[in-house]
């Protein structure tokens, strides 16, 4: 990912076009505050610098201008509590005020789902034996799931593939589309070097095709209930590795809500992936207030 590409892209959202002309011969500098407004989980505090730095590239101002700098105050997984000091922003001011929204729209957006992913685990409470953690899925905003994975681990989550260059998957409409699984195992198979393959099923069925298959040895189970899954487990764990590969079975559980995390936790399987992390996310909110002025 391009980073400061991306920045520039929010950038000119709001700008609305660029480059920018500062027409002032000499910029005055202020400094500003960053306070929370709510209590949470800071996460996002390395990508602002690069916020306002494209934004002085942007405003082209006419004078050299020192960059703005930033003093954080809380680091990345610390906790905030309303109305604490997380950062002092000093720099050109209209700087300072072009890039105010989107730096604190990200660090908001990092920080909720951060804050929430760790919630999520606190509710969940010490882990079974044999189970690894809450992993998130690719449901998210578009262009944004590099910050929203990276916020999840802040809370304590762990990361599914980070998009479909990076893992193979074989889903239920993969499944339709090659007419039956072993179809589209075949398809999939030995394509890609170091990579990996975990295939969906959503019932008895089909897992027992899965195990029979032998080759794919990650199974996501999505959307049974308790009593499916435990059983399903239980079959995957009898077999317990994939014949042709030779590799243990790791088990998934997807599409989970919030009151069976704790029992699907403890059924058996090494991971629950869920969306929630990311898109249930309660809003934080934070400020940036100038204090001073300076030339």
């Amino acid at each position: 990912m391009d980073l400061r590409a991306r920045v520039r892209e929010w950038l000119l959202d709001d700008f609305g076009g660029a480059p920018l002309h500062s027409e002032l011969e000499k910029e005055d500098r202020c400094e500003a505050e960053i306070r929370a407004k709510s209590e949470g989980l800071l996460a996002g505090s390395p990508f602002l610098a690069p916020i306002f730095e494209e934004t002085q590239r942007l405003l082209a101002l006419g004078a050299p201008s020192p960059p703005a700098e930033i003093q954080w105050e809380k680091e990345d997984g610390e906790r905030f509590t309303r109305g604490e000091l997380l950062a002092i922003v000093k720099g050109p001011a209209t700087v300072l005020l072009k890039a105010e929204r989107t730096a604190l729209n990200l660090l908001s957006y990092m920080s909720e789902i951060a804050t929430h992913t760790a919630i999520v685990h606190a509710a969940l409470g010490n882990f079974p034996e044999g189970f690894k953690g809450l992993i998130d899925t690719r449901k998210g905003g578009p262009g944004l799931s590099y910050f929203e994975k990276y916020a999840v681990r802040i809370g304590g989550g762990k990361n599914h593939r980070l998009g479909m260059f990076d893992g193979e998957m074989i889903k239920d409409n993969d499944i339709a589309a090659a007419g039956s699984i072993p179809a589209a195992i075949d398809a999939r198979w030995g394509r890609r070097y170091m990579v990996d393959i975990q295939i969906e099923v959503q019932s008895l069925d089909q897992l027992a095709q899965v195990l029979g298959d032998g080759r794919v040895h990650m199974i996501l189970l999505d959307n049974m209930d308790t009593a499916t899954l435990a059983e399903a487990v239980r079959q995957a764990r009898e077999k317990g590795s994939a014949a042709r590969s030779g590799k243990p079975y790791i088990l998934e559980a997807s599409g989970v809500p919030p009151d069976r995390l704790a029992a699907v936790a403890a059924s058996g399987v090494d991971y629950i992936s869920t969306s929630a992390l990311v898109r249930s996310a309660p809003p934080l909110d934070f400020h940036m207030k100038i204090v001073r002025a300076f030339s």
